[in-house]
């Protein structure tokens, strides 16, 4: 009998729910895999850009607002290489390089579009290879404004007489379609709160970023940067001293369209380096590495909680003494309104070191029996590495939660914990790469969990572990058992920089089985790259000395 779960892929940059019976994986004897398909050929392949919407005149030169393109295999210098928007090629190349991002593991390129823009589809185009067309720019009637710390909110923010603070520009200058440019510096703005009335709208969202190529720095941590308004974006700004980015939640309990894209966070934060509350919102190639936090184990470097439709991707969380990523919500008052988290996914994140608790956690309080609820969650293609308990945490009220292609290396006690709770359902573990080993990184609490490789309580219902590999051998999955665990010798390119691909010999290389929920590899390669799907985040190259 086929195990049915409901089963999520992501296309087009939605996230569509299928029965698994009806997506093309095989649940039936235990390891059994589709046949492969033949490896694709392996071009440029572009995972999020930060400006979806904006003017193509104006700016740098006159071409247009910069938009940052993110993804691998752009190569480290430009060369005859191309970007082009709906068929036509951009006006202008700001910035190309190789693993150039704040998260170095992905390539960046800064280009503007030009006045022969209209609208369609980025395509990044390497040696005569093309990218993904699955991100799209659309040109607008906005404007693009400058900040300078040495300016003065009496100028008119152009670039030749630029504001000096980022409140006065965002929330009284611009309008929806707008983008302001931050030049380098420290900016010693304090509190910057931007109300409901004063964001973006759907399609044409307000931007604030930094100019390319330049260094902003904001050092003041009295108050964070606030958003109680829609469709913001915040890109490549350096929140220093602990000083936050958060989608609050005190205006609407439904605040829509915030993208923090490469933003980088260090110094003792609060609750959160970013906080989030809300629907549609993008947190991408953000670094959080943080030293402490004033409220102990409820710091947390990425703090999600009510909302939906929320795409958490290739960012970087270290050093927080709560998780690296916190889902979670609970009642708030006694009259509190129902409490859902839905429609989550968390792909290519690095998650490492967290110092008091785990690497990631997913959770629902529900104390005052609303029916609050996380459900429709898809973990894929992340790493987690030497955080103080485990690499992943399941806790009450999760329902369809998908863990795939993830990569666990030498966590504190354990790899996955699944709690004793009867309301946890629907949880499928899937080609996951375990290395644990007997070692020294828990420090605080640590005989919260028992040590081994996964546990799992016996309460939770409709546990799926199958098919995941585990070093050393043999596997430890305390409470269930996995029904094809894969064993054997593994080894990695360098775990101390944190790069996990393959190398030869490795036994998780042609082990694994076909989840179409996951079509890509960390690189962002297709599966399978050989004459097997392989286990963990990364596809292993053949001919290659480290696997890339």
């Amino acid at each position: 009998m086929k195990h049915i779960i409901t089963e999520w892929i992501a296309c087009a940059g939605l996230l569509l729910v299928l029965p698994a019976c009806a997506s093309g994986i095989e649940r039936g004897a235990p390891g059994q895999s589709d046949s492969p398909a033949a490896p694709a050929s392996v071009g440029p392949r572009i995972f999020f850009t930060d400006v979806e919407t904006g003017p193509v005149t104006g700016g740098p030169n006159n071409l247009g607002v910069p938009i940052s393109i993110f993804g691998k295999g752009f190569g480290a210098a430009r060369g005859s290489s191309r970007v082009t928007i709906g068929g036509v090629e951009v006006a202008g190349y700001l910035v190309w390089g190789s693993n150039n991002a704040n998260n170095r593991t992905l390539d960046m390129i800064v280009v503007q579009p030009g006045p022969k823009i209209k609208s369609g589809p980025i395509v990044v185009t390497v040696d005569g290879k093309s990218s993904n067309s699955d991100h799209s720019f659309a040109a607008n009637s906005g404007r693009v404004y400058y900040v300078a710390a040495s300016g003065s909110d009496r100028n008119p923010c152009s670039q030749s007489a630029p504001c000096a603070t980022i409140l006065h520009t965002a929330a009284t200058v611009m309008r929806p379609g707008d983008t302001v440019l931050l030049r380098a510096g420290d900016y010693n703005e304090g509190e910057i709160w931007i109300r409901a009335a004063q964001g973006g709208t759907r399609g044409q969202a307000k931007v604030v970023k930094n100019y390319p190529g330049e260094s902003v720095r904001l050092t003041n941590s009295s108050r964070g940067f606030l958003l109680d308004a829609d469709y913001i974006t915040v890109s490549g700004l350096s929140f220093l001293n602990g000083k936050s980015l958060d989608v609050t939640g005190w205006a609407s309990r439904d605040q829509r369209g915030a993208r923090f894209i490469n933003n980088t966070f260090s110094g003792t934060i609060g609750y959160s380096a970013i906080d989030l509350h809300g629907h549609d919102h993008t947190l991408a190639g953000n670094v959080c590495e943080v030293t402490n936090s004033t409220v102990g184990t409820m710091g947390h470097c990425y703090y999600v909680s009510h909302g939906s439709n929320l795409k958490i991707l290739y960012n970087v969380a270290a050093g927080a003494p709560g998780y690296g990523l916190h889902i979670y919500d609970e009642r708030r008052s006694a009259d509190d309104f129902q409490r859902i988290i839905s429609n989550v996914l968390v792909e290519g994140n690095i998650f490492r070191g967290s110092t008091q608790r785990s690497g990631m956690l997913v959770a629902m309080s529900d104390g005052g029996g609303r029916g609050n609820v996380i459900q429709n969650v898809v973990i894929r293609n992340n790493i987690f590495t030497r955080n103080n308990h485990a690499g992943l945490v399941l806790a009450e009220n999760c329902h369809n939660v998908l863990i795939y292609h993830n990569t666990f290396y030498q966590n504190g006690r354990l790899a996955i914990y699944i709690e004793d709770d009867a309301t946890i359902d629907h949880i499928d573990v899937r080609n996951n790469l375990i290395y644990q080993a007997p070692n020294d990184v828990c420090k605080a609490e640590c005989t919260v969990f028992r040590e081994g490789q996964i546990q799992i309580g016996a309460r939770a219902q409709n546990v799926v572990i199958n098919n995941n590999g585990y070093h050393p051998g043999p596997p430890n999955v305390i409470g269930r058992k996995d029904s094809n665990a894969v064993t054997g010798p593994v080894s990695f390119a360098n775990t101390a920089g944190l790069d996990f691909h393959l190398l030869p010999g490795s036994a998780a290389i042609d082990r694994g089985v076909r989840l179409d929920a996951v079509p890509l590899d960390y690189d962002g390669r297709p599966r399978p790259q050989g004459t097997g799907f392989d286990i963990g985040a990364f596809e292993y190259q053949s001919g290659t000395r480290d696997g890339r």
